[in-house]
């Protein structure tokens, strides 16, 4: 690496870790210290939880203010060297623009490389702990919830939900059970039982209603009975009460892989189903933007390089407001963009690259404009 180089990156490296720090310490404070005080009042939180809890939410934390750091280092470091003429003396020493601008496009290059590993390989796992630390402290003892499960296809090729009232983990119990049986997103069967109880191999069901449906919907006959038992899994090992407590993870808790899964597995919404639309195009949006928010370090150096470099003079207050302004600008653009790749307004990938190509169109431009100078 030539002396110029390592100038260079080393100008941009200490803006960025003030940034980061400084943007870190401001979400925490906005979002994740509400959640620990709401821990520790509640539940009477030890300091090592609350210590966890924090470190299990840095990863998705710095993915989210990595872009922040890299703009506002972009800003600083270029606008000085321009406001004190050593870009003017660089140029007059027969260096051009692209010779000056490749080095800080490869820090952020590194940096969007190290996002992009974190938020598919630290983030979820990390996430996952984080919540599980929440809900535990919130609820405290409290093992009885609403249950409903994604369809999970049976060994004879149908797809089961299983929705109850309530799930008691300690008593091993369900209350208000019902159990939905689908062929190709039409409805088979429905089952019906006042109460559930699970005796260490299968559920036990008790004052059973069950019916059986036509292909057009109607109801084929019904049935009724006492008591009876699993009608959880025919032909299988049916879960347990452990396994159906399990939570079922947010877009943030997941892999890349896993949110391809997931939207593997979901049924084809209908039209007139909205609910089920929003839920699957969020999921597209969270799988796109496992790259596209990453990938917003380089599209940030793309667009701050050039417009620190014009001729100006700079201070460390005008570089952190230039950086809150574009920054703000930036995250109502991807909120907007989600609520419209929710909505099915924008295709999902479209939502989730929104900003980026709209800052990137911008950056495009100013690096053609700086370069002619």
């Amino acid at each position: 690496m030539k002396i110029l180089d390592r100038y260079l990156m080393t100008e941009m490296a200490w803006p960025f870790l003030f940034g980061l720090c400084t943007f870190t310490l401001l979400f925490f404070s906005a979002e994740t210290l509400m959640g620990v005080a709401r821990m520790v009042v509640e539940s009477e939180a030890g300091f090592s939880v609350v210590i966890e809890y924090l470190y299990c939410r840095l990863p998705y934390v710095l993915v989210l203010t990595f872009p922040m750091s890299i703009l506002l280092s972009a800003l600083m470091a270029y606008g000085r060297l321009s406001g004190d003429s050593e870009l003017v003396a660089l140029k007059a020493g027969g260096i051009g623009f692209f010779r000056i601008f490749v080095p800080g496009l490869a820090f952020c290059t590194l940096v969007a490389g190290v996002s992009l590993w974190m938020n598919d390989a630290w983030v979820p796992p990390s996430m996952k702990r984080a919540y599980d630390i929440l809900i535990e402290h919130q609820r405290g003892d409290e093992l009885e919830r609403a249950l409903i499960t994604t369809p999970r296809v049976l060994a004879n090729g149908q797809e089961q939900m299983i929705y109850a009232h309530s799930l008691n983990v300690k008593e091993k119990t369900m209350r208000g059970v019902f159990i939905h049986f689908f062929w190709e997103s039409m409805r088979l069967r429905e089952v019906y039982a006042h109460e559930a109880r699970w005796n260490g191999t299968v559920w036990e069901m008790r004052d059973i209603k069950s019916a059986e449906f036509t292909r057009d919907g109607d109801v084929r006959y019904e049935l009724a009975g006492k008591r009876g038992w699993t009608a959880l899994s025919p032909g299988e090992s049916p879960p347990d009460p452990d396994v159906l407590r399990r939570r079922k993870l947010r877009p943030e808790e997941m892999t890349r892989a896993e949110l391809a899964e997931s939207l593997a597995s979901m049924p084809v919404p209908h039209e007139g189903e909205d609910d089920m639309l929003r839920r699957r195009n969020r999921y597209l949006v969270m799988y796109h933007q496992k790259i596209s928010l990453p990938l917003t370090c380089m599209v940030f150096g793309t667009f701050a390089i050039p417009l620190g470099i014009r001729p100006h003079r700079t201070s460390t207050s005008i570089g952190l407001g230039l950086s809150l302004l574009f920054i703000l600008l930036y995250y109502v653009l991807m909120t907007v963009g989600m609520i419209l790749g929710e909505t099915g307004t924008l295709q999902p990938w479209a939502a989730a690259w929104l900003p980026n190509i709209l800052f990137g169109l911008v950056g495009f431009v100013l690096v053609v404009e700086a370069s002619r100078k």
